[in-house]
């Protein structure tokens, strides 16, 4: 499917807006994509907007005493920029990227109902750093369960998007995965 914006590109971005009860579907490319998220979407990450009100919300839901003296969570901070768990969940953004090792045990239950999954499938930087760690899988840095569940939402999408090749060998992979193999 091409990109409802430049018609040149392949749609990667599938997305459902809601405008007044009337809801229509868009497709675009990454390139439009990041020339219309920040015009159109960026300001919703902002302290003052909705999404940091949402993530305040969600990560105090359940706690009494959230955001008081006495709440065990105020007392985390991330070592290397100093950012506290209040401050996270009162921006709804980390500070750095060792707030994801701090935070991260915090948060995972809260990503997991929000996504499904604490697990990212989506595309990642060519300049990222490959994980130095190599568990029960071998050398990829992740184990059997991540694999598997990796493995999952890609044949889920695989079947979205009636790929059905592509969905039986990802099936077939997570049945050797999960015997063992």
């Amino acid at each position: 499917m091409l990109c409802e914006r430049c018609n040149e590109r392949e749609a990667t971005i599938h997305y459902t807006e809601l405008v007044n009860g009337v809801r229509s579907e868009h497709h675009i490319c990454s390139e439009c994509a990041s020339k219309l998220m920040p015009a159109e979407y960026g300001s919703m990450f902002g302290a003052d907007m909705p999404f940091a009100k949402f993530l305040t919300g969600l990560f105090a839901a359940g706690r009494a005493d959230a955001g008081t003296a006495d709440d065990p969570m105020a007392h985390i901070v991330c070592p290397k920029c100093g950012m506290n768990f209040e401050e996270f969940t009162r921006v709804g953004k980390f500070g750095c990227a060792e707030c994801y090792n701090v935070f991260g045990p915090l948060i995972d239950d809260n990503i997991r109902k929000i996504h499904g999954s604490n697990i990212h499938t989506g595309k990642k930087y060519a300049e990222a750093p490959m994980a130095d760690t190599a568990d029960e899988t071998g050398d990829d840095g992740i184990n059997t369960e991540e694999e598997i569940d990796l493995l999952q939402a890609k044949l889920k999408e695989a079947v979205e998007l009636e790929n059905y090749e592509d969905a039986a060998m990802l099936r077939d992979r997570i049945r050797e995965l999960r015997n063992g193999n």
